[in-house]
């Protein structure tokens, strides 16, 4: 590097000025030379020199390494030493600022061009270095992934920032450690597995769940590659925390899960309705067409009996129709409701109403006990629903010339409502099918009476709408009691 030019820092006159004509000779520009520290910092922040050649050993307050360190604050000029002799102190303390050559007193044209030349050379491709560093740094730091340098044996040996904050760990903590510090020891294994695999590939990417400082788990996205085969090989991996993607693939897997359950329970549901919906239509026509082809040679009691069975096909279809239209227009979102102050007994009383030709068939009676001034917060057309539904399936499953007991009771914010019968009961088995459409259970009641199951379906979904509960106690032979937890109302 022709041109350059030299600060010259020796209080020896005759060779500064001899150092000043060689330098002149090479094609270097010369500064001044100056014979102490305090000149030779104010100097260089002025001239801004290419290099600057210093007396290890200079007079005055400042010697020759105060005098570079000094300089080396502010400016990233190399400095190469002059030194008349060995002094090994002072040598250790001139490497601390890292200088670019030492050249011996009195020195030779040709040791001074060798010299500067390999300094001025190795300080140009520093800089490059430096500045692609720099680059590098800048690149590594701004990227949204972490970043991880390490060994094959699992040393760190470089982060990025955000690998701090991924793993939660200072930049300091991670470098020098082992990746044990966040990876199990089951994780470690596989690991190990990965690292000889990239022995014989460019890269590979994989998933790693990784442990956090404060022992929360994460996992991790890692693309890694070897970078260098220098000294055992290094590895660089970028990793991203998946954490979101892993919970939306979770998710995703039990929404699938729950459609294919629904799916299985809509075939399954559908199957047991047209079932159900076909045996009373197959009664209807095998009556039909009785009357049709004999009523002329049947007497009075046969038509009065086959008339009272089209009766109870006729109502078990209505009942059937309306429950699945009604459980239909809940699964589809379109059912609206509104929740309003209503008077339980009013209710109950029309329920109880709508009942009594069916319950005087089986001469089933009513014992109500529901205070008159009880009030539950509830929509006025699902409560009907229920209490209708209970209703019918406690006289369908009443033993005749029994009672259907009805009350209800305050409780805190809520009001208890229970209806008991003494029929036929339930064992556990069918008690733990009773609310599911995936194992919907009919039985046929004291007097033949068929049933879909489908209406304690839809009275629990009813229920559950309105914030209330809805549950059974029964053994067999022993009747049943269902129970309703509504909200009250004032």
């Amino acid at each position: 590097m022709t041109g350059a030019r030299i600060l010259i820092v020796e209080d020896e006159g005759i060779l500064a000025m001899t150092l000043e004509n060689k330098l002149a000779r090479l094609g270097y520009f010369p500064l001044g030379p100056v014979s102490n520290g305090k000149v030779a910092v104010a100097m260089a922040k002025v001239e801004k020199p290419d290099l600057v050649l210093m007396d290890i050993r200079l007079a005055g307050e400042m010697d020759g390494v105060t005098t570079a360190r000094n300089i080396q604050s502010f400016s990233d000029v190399p400095v190469v030493y002059l030194t008349g002799h060995s002094d090994e102190p002072l040598l250790e303390r001139a490497k601390q600022t890292q200088p670019y050559g030492y050249l011996i007193k009195p020195v030779s044209i040709q040791d001074l061009k060798a010299c500067l030349e390999i300094a001025l050379h190795q300080h140009k491709l520093d800089r490059k270095l430096e500045e692609s560093e720099k680059r590098y740094r800048s690149i590594v730091e701004n990227i949204n992934d972490a970043m991880i340098i390490h060994d094959f044996n699992g040393k760190i040996i470089d982060v990025n920032k955000n690998a701090s904050l991924l793993l939660g760990y200072e930049s300091n903590e991670l470098i020098g450690s082992e990746l044990s510090l966040f990876l199990k020891p089951e994780k470690l294994v596989r690991h190990k597995e990965r690292l000889s695999m990239l022995q014989s590939e460019s890269g590979i990417v994989f998933e790693e769940e990784c442990e956090r400082r404060d022992g929360s788990l994460i996992p991790m996205e890692v693309s890694a590659r070897v970078v260098s085969h220098e000294s055992g090989g290094m590895i660089q991996a970028f990793a991203r925390d998946i954490s979101e993607r892993k919970e939306q693939e979770k998710q995703i897997k039990e929404k699938n899960e729950q459609l294919l359950k629904a799916l299985g329970e809509r075939d399954r549901f559908f199957s047991i309705i047209a079932h159900d919906l076909r045996s009373p239509m197959v009664g209807f026509l095998m009556f039909i067409k009785m009357l049709t082809n004999k009523i002329e040679k049947m007497s009075l009691e046969e038509i009065e009996r086959l008339s009272s069975e089209m009766k109870h096909s006729a109502e078990n279809l209505y009942s059937l129709l309306e429950n699945l239209l009604e459980w239909s227009l809940i699964q589809r979102g379109i059912k609206n409701y509104k929740l309003v102050s209503c008077r339980l007994s009013d209710l109950v009383n029309e329920s109880v109403d709508l009942m009594q030709p069916s319950a005087a068939q089986k001469n089933i009676s009513f014992k109500l006990r529901i205070p008159e001034d009880l009030h539950v917060f509830a929509d006025r057309s699902m409560l009907k629903s229920i209490l209708r539904n209970l209703l019918s399936n406690a006289v369908k499953y009443s033993q005749l010339d029994s009672e259907i007991e009805l009350s209800a009771k305050p409780e805190g914010s809520r009001v208890l409502v229970r209806v008991k019968d003494h029929g036929i009961g339930m064992g556990k088995e069918i008690i733990s099918s009773l609310f599911r459409t995936d194992k919907m259970s009919s039985r046929k009641g004291t007097s033949k009476e068929k049933g879909t199951g489908l209406g304690l379906i839809l009275c629990k979904e009813l229920v559950t709408i309105q914030g209330g509960e809805m549950w059974v106690r029964s053994a067999r032979d022993e009747g049943s009691t269902f129970y309703l937890s509504l909200s009250a109302a004032r």
